[in-house]
Parts: C-alpha cells; sequence; structure tokens
C-alpha cells in the first residue's frame, strides 16, 4: 500500500494494530488487498497468507488466533537509508486461543520519494526462539 502521509511512528502502529485487527477477524481478503504479502511466491495472495497462518498456527499449537486485543504493536523500528530501500519494520503480536502469538511483521520501503507498506511475514517467534 503506498504511504501518503509522513511515516511516523504513531501512524506506523495504527497501520500495524489495523494489519493485526483484520487478521484476527479472519478478514484475509481485505489484508491482502490492503497490505500485500511478500512471502506470496507466485500465490495468490489471500492464499498465501491463510496458508503460512495456518502453519504458524500449529506450529505454536493453536487452532486459532484470537480476538486482537489491547497494544498489538511490540515494535516499530526505522532504518538509515539503505541499498534495500528499508524505511521502517513494524513488529505486531497476534493473539492466539491457546495464549501464544503469532509474530505479523510489516515493511515500509521507499522508491525515490514513494513510500510503500508491506505484510513481510508471519511467524511463530515462540517455537524459534526455543
Amino acid at each position: 500500500m503506498k504511504l501518503y502521509a509522513q511515516c511516523e511512528p504513531e501512524l506506523l502502529k495504527a497501520l500495524g494494530a489495523e494489519a493485526v485487527g483484520l487478521l484476527c477477524d479472519g478478514d484475509i481478503g481485505t489484508l491482502a488487498n490492503r497490505f500485500g504479502y511478500a512471502l506470496s511466491f507466485g500465490r495468490d495472495t489471500a492464499t498465501a497468507i491463510r496458508a503460512d497462518l495456518a502453519q504458524c498456527l500449529v506450529r505454536v499449537g493453536a487452532r486459532s488466533l484470537a480476538a486482537a486485543a489491547g497494544e498489538s504493536v511490540r515494535s516499530v523500528r526505522f532504518y538509515e537509508p539503505n541499498s534495500s530501500n528499508l524505511l521502517a519494520v513494524i513488529e505486531c503480536l497476534a493473539p492466539t486461543d491457546n495464549g501464544t502469538a503469532v509474530l505479523v511483521e510489516l515493511v515500509v520501503t521507499t522508491n525515490g520519494s514513494e513510500k510503500h507498506i508491506t505484510l513481510e511475514d508471519i511467524s511463530a517467534p515462540d517455537v524459534e526462539a526455543r
């Protein structure tokens, strides 16, 4: 999604919370249309998100996501100009029905003066950290 406003931390937190809310509500179609998915790898975007989320839920031993509640954004990190055009990473946690969480990461990239935010990855941090 193209960003038309300045990339202030509060805006990025709001967008991260929106993405988690859509994911937790099961509105994968809107999530896919609004944010895309960097790890689609040629798959339909919504289908890729659903498949990767299902794998994450299995890895954390959960059946489903729980309702997004409270502060879902864990961090917003900004980067100095670099060759990958990465401006910021937004890390969010989507709660599951068994008390674990799924990590949802969005990235902000630049292309000249344009800025875009994209759903980068959905992963199972609790399992990967062990």
